[in-house]
């Protein structure tokens, strides 16, 4: 038995940026305090925005004035939008999860100090000028940018023109989780600025761009490029050594709609080992992922409890390509070894091979980290990888005791998983103290499966400890239950005792119960259904042989 707490809640370049009359580029300004790297991004005849890197405990705030001295405000006239986004999770089912996703993300950029501010309803051709304000926990100002001086002018495009070949520009990033990293896509032939926050309408790990969103040098309308044009992406930090990435891109007059380029930024390895449940004696199998730029081999190791694991073997994923091997090097470490094969590399983000872990039989219930240490890895060129990083998986090894997990979600809900023995019968306790505990019932279970979750649970306390334990019933008991409109019953009791079961259709007077069925319990649990219709009224009780 087991007690969980939860608790509430290839070159970096540098652009000399230039006064237009429609645009200034104010990343050349001097920051003050917590606020840095300011720029001017994605200019639309009816707006813009501005990004920022700043502290994450600071609440942001953006003024729009139509003069330099900021002496008149456009408060209620211009909308402000912070963290914005456009769709977020592309695979959120439905407008609900879309918003949860929405969510998370903007948490995450302001976790990183990124922040960003969408200005709207604009006038085309029209000069703004804007201040920013990073506000305490106390509600004072912790930083104001800038402090003084005329304020920094932005002035909107004029219009939107018909773009002949509308080309994109999709970037992976390095990283565990990149998501929310705001990133900049410049080109040296427009002082013009784009910014996309990681995983908003792609994958996580990578960042979108529509070049066709950028502005021509004279402001008037959109960037129509002829020829080579070279482009920098650029991530946002309060940094001076940011990470950058330079990429050719060719444009011609043909008719082009939505060709998408994918390019990596920067160098990079990560290596992601999975999750698996499995009964104590078993084979478990972890799956390995990859998310690497271009590598030719990597290496790593891994600790394992010699007493829990007897063995290990690896299957590649893609024979054909490269190569995968485990070797033993002492009694709880194994080096996981790929290789690609001559004219291949390991590049993208797919699972790559399976380690298959042999557990040792009669141990009791754990979870076990895998977590990958002295990661090594080298690119096609021969170079040691730039960028590394690991991300920890996980056995959960079931024995005869039951594991508890405690989650919680972004909008502070509990939520339980339990971990125990198919066809064996959980019950789970609460209690708010441990110090003089009164465990009190939440909830029994007939186990299935090796693991089964339970949502919903009461948010409102601050601190919550649970258990949970085996049972066998005696005497036995019923739980009744309707599917639809037909009875069931979830009978709790002895394995291999026999049993009775009955019905009567009143409980007053006289009362007269009458054979239903006979049955063995095979395990401590068994569902009886197809019982009859609701109605009418039945009583069931159970008798031991």
């Amino acid at each position: 038995m087991r007690l969980i707490t939860v608790q509430s809640p290839h070159r970096t370049q540098r652009l000399a940026f230039i006064m237009l009359a429609w645009l200034f580029c104010v990343g050349a300004w001097r920051s003050q305090g917590s606020i840095t790297n300011v720029s001017v991004v994605n200019i639309t005849p009816s707006g813009f925005s501005i990004v920022w890197a700043g502290t994450a405990s600071g609440t942001p705030s953006v003024s729009v004035f139509t003069d330099a001295s900021g002496s008149s405000s456009l408060a209620g006239v211009v909308g402000i939008e912070l963290f914005p986004l456009d769709t977020a999770d592309p695979s959120a089912a439905n407008a609900y999860e879309r918003r949860l996703s929405q969510a998370d993300l903007r948490k995450k950029a302001r976790s990183r100090g990124a922040f960003q501010a969408r200005v709207t309803g604009c006038q085309p051709g029209s000069p703004y000028y804007f201040q920013l304000r990073s506000v305490n926990s106390g509600g004072q100002d912790d930083s104001v940018w800038p402090e003084n001086g005329p304020l920094p002018k932005v002035t909107t495009a004029w219009e939107n023109s018909f773009v002949a070949r509308s080309q994109q520009l999709i970037f992976n990033l390095p990283g565990l989780d990149p998501a929310g990293s705001i990133v900049l896509l410049s080109n040296t032939n427009t002082p013009s600025l784009l910014a996309a926050v990681a995983g908003d309408g792609v994958s996580s790990n990578q960042v979108f761009f529509s070049l066709g969103d950028l502005i021509a040098a004279t402001g008037e309308t959109n960037y129509l490029p002829i020829g080579a044009q070279e482009f920098t992406a650029t991530v946002l930090s309060a940094s001076s050594n940011r990470l950058a990435q330079t990429y050719s891109l060719g444009f011609t007059t043909d008719f082009l709609v939505g060709q998408a380029d994918v390019a990596d930024l920067g160098d990079y390895l990560v290596v992601k080992i999975g999750s698996t449940n499995l009964r104590a004696g078993e084979v478990g199998t972890l799956p390995i992922s990859l998310n690497a730029s271009s590598i030719s081999n990597l290496s790593f190791l891994l600790e394992f409890p010699p007493s829990r694991f007897s063995s290990f073997s690896i299957q590649s994923a893609t024979p054909s390509s490269f190569s995968a091997s485990v070797l033993t090097v002492a009694s709880n470490t194994v080096r996981v070894e790929f290789a690609a094969f001559p004219g291949q590399t390991l590049q993208g983000n797919r699972q790559v091979a399976l380690l298959h872990c042999v557990t040792t039989s009669n141990q009791s219930s754990a979870f076990v980290g895998v977590v990958p240490r002295a990661l090594q890895g080298r690119n096609f060129n021969g170079m040691p990888a730039g960028s590394l990083a690991a991300q920890p998986g996980r056995l959960a090894v079931i024995g005869n005791e039951p594991l508890l997990e405690a989650l919680r979600s972004p909008r502070g809900d509990r939520s339980l998983v339990l971990y125990g023995k198919p066809w064996a019968s959980y019950a789970i306790e609460s209690t708010t103290n441990l110090s003089r505990p009164t465990w009190a019932f939440l909830l029994r279970t007939p186990m299935t499966n090796l693991m089964q979750e339970f949502s919903g649970l009461d948010a409102n306390r601050a601190v919550v400890f649970y258990r949970a334990r085996e049972f066998s019933a005696a005497p036995p008991f019923l739980e009744a239950a309707l599917n639809g409109r037909n009875r069931e019953l979830l009978i709790y009791g002895q394995t291999g005792t026999n049993y009775s079961l009955q019905f009567s259709t009143n409980l007053s007077g006289v009362v007269n119960w009458y054979p239903r069925l006979a049955l063995s319990l095979t395990n401590s649990f068994q569902r009886i259904t197809n019982l009859g219709s609701a109605e009418p009224s039945v009583f069931y009780r159970l008798e031991r042989n």
